[in-house]
C-alpha cells in the first residue's frame, strides 16, 4: 500500500553504475529483491523487531527500500563509520551480490573482493554481502550516515 516503485531512471542508474566495476555484474530478476532483503534482515538485523522492519527497513514511501535503516537507526548492532571502512578495507572476498536501494535492483558478482568502500562509494546507496549472508558492507550515499559494516551472528 506504501511502496514506491523504482523509475526507469533509478534503475538506469542503477544498471550504469554496476557497469563501471572492474568484473562483470549479473543482474538477478528471477527471484524477487524482496526476498533478498527478507533474508539480509534475517542475517544481519535478527534482533530487530517486525515492527521496526516493516516500518524503516522494508520497501515503503516514507523510508524508500533502505533496509540499512537498521544500521541508522540503531536497530541492531554494526560496526560504522571510518571503523566500517578499515573492516571493509579489502572488500568481501567470495561471490557478491549488490542491493541497489533506489533502484531496488539486486546484482551478482564473482568476486566481492574488488569492492572496497572506495568503489563501494561509486554506487551510491547500495548494500554489498556475500552470498552466504555472513558479511555485509553498507554505503549509504547520505552525508552523515554509514557506511556500515556487519559479520552475522554464527
Amino acid at each position: 500500500m506504501f511502496y514506491k516503485r523504482p523509475s526507469a531512471e533509478q534503475q538506469d542508474a542503477a544498471d550504469k553504475a554496476v557497469s563501471g566495476l572492474p568484473t562483470e555484474a549479473e543482474k538477478i530478476t528471477d527471484i524477487p529483491v524482496r526476498e533478498y532483503m527478507l533474508k539480509w534482515l534475517s542475517a544481519f538485523a535478527g534482533d530487530m523487531s517486525v515492527s521496526d522492519a516493516k516500518a524503516f527497513c522494508l520497501p515503503r514511501l516514507l523510508y524508500q527500500n533502505y533496509i540499512w535503516h537498521a544500521f541508522s537507526f540503531r536497530k541492531t548492532d554494526c560496526i560504522y563509520g571510518d571503523d566500517a571502512v578499515e573492516a571493509a578495507k579489502d572488500g568481501i572476498p567470495g561471490e557478491c551480490f549488490i542491493l541497489m536501494c533506489d533502484a531496488q535492483a539486486l546484482y551478482r558478482i564473482p568476486d566481492g573482493s574488488i569492492l572496497t568502500p572506495q568503489v563501494a562509494e561509486t554506487l551510491g546507496n547500495a548494500v554489498i554481502f556475500d552470498t552466504k549472508f555472513t558479511k555485509t558492507y553498507v554505503h549509504t550515499g547520505e552525508d552523515g550516515t554509514g557506511p556500515f559494516y556487519k559479520e552475522a551472528d554464527a
